[in-house]
């Protein structure tokens, strides 16, 4: 097996054990759902490539234009996560679930019956175009741009934690869009054919929207950090990143949380004071200085 079968099995697994990782993590929310839903997508398409290689020679211009399918259930997938972002109770359109169910239909249709690109060489799996493949790059591109669009008024008009989680989302199809389509759609007309290495834009971009999906409450995360809790390793090497981004995109609503969490603590450490003056009266003021200094020390770090 050569590069250009490893690298694109190699790369799918890895979208598909990051989608199963991050839909196993607990409380569960439906978007975790439909992050591994997405994940399994891209899995396939970046596997399907890879395989394909190995199909008998009669059945590769078949491995080829079956590649293709996921693709357009992907993006449709990418769009259901971003309208959903906001509120997961939202329903979607009636037009968007036409169009969805039609473009589907039509491009699994054009998949196997192989009309979507013709093989010009079985060894290298050069292809030519199609206007079906225009059209199912078109019709993905238009799902990631009306996410895109969604997303960007949505952040405009959110707070705090919300618009950091939207603006995680944006981030990361902006850097996966342009990767994406210059490995699927420009590059092939100069005749380079590397499908596989849009994986480097889709791996940014499920970070991006693991970050996004995960990370519930900037500042209970931190808290949660400090005390010792369980943490998801995504949340835990997210939380200062996040932190500084919400520290530029609201610093309004990052002071007011700020300030809400030191209340907190302030108030939890005259709650131990008291207790430790009522239960150890011989204790000098000094002594429970260096005992709550102790238990909350690591929360001024």
């Amino acid at each position: 097996m050569n590069l250009n079968h490893f690298i694109p099995i190699l790369t799918g697994l890895l979208h598909l054990s990051f989608g199963i990782y991050v839909f196993s993590l607990r409380p569960r929310q439906k978007l975790q759902t439909l992050f591994l839903l997405l994940n399994l997508c891209i899995a396939l398409w970046l596997c399907i490539q890879g395989l394909r290689g190995l199909f008998p020679l009669e059945y590769r211009n078949l491995g080829l234009n079956i590649t293709f399918l996921p693709m357009s259930v992907g993006t449709f997938i990418s769009y259901l996560i971003c309208k959903k972002m906001e509120n997961v109770g939202q329903k979607i359109p009636v037009w968007i679930l036409i169009l969805g169910i039609t473009g589907f239909s039509y491009f699994t249709w054009a998949c196997f019956s192989e009309r979507m690109v013709v093989l010009e060489n079985p060894d290298t799996f050069t292809f030519n175009f199609s206007v079906n493949y225009h059209l199912i790059i078109y019709f993905s591109i238009f799902w990631v741009l009306l996410s895109g669009w969604i997303i960007f008024k949505k952040m405009l008009l959110k707070r705090g934690n919300d618009r950091v989680r939207l603006f995680f989302v944006l981030l990361g199809s902006i850097v996966g869009l342009p990767i994406t389509l210059m490995f699927i759609y420009l590059l092939p007309f100069l005749g380079i054919y590397k499908a596989y290495l849009s994986s480097l834009g889709l791996s940014v971009c499920s970070v991006c929207w693991a970050v996004a999906i995960l990370h519930y409450d900037a500042f209970e995360i931190k808290a949660g950090l400090i005390q010792g809790r369980k943490i998801s390793f995504i949340n835990r090497v997210a939380s200062k990143p996040f932190l500084k981004l919400m520290r530029k995109l609201d610093p309004m609503r990052f002071v007011q949380k700020s300030s809400k969490a030191k209340e907190e603590i302030t108030r939890q450490i005259l709650i131990q004071d008291f207790h430790l003056a009522e239960n150890t009266g011989e204790i000098s003021v000094d002594e429970r200085a260096k005992i709550l200094s102790r238990r909350f020390g690591k929360y001024f770090k």
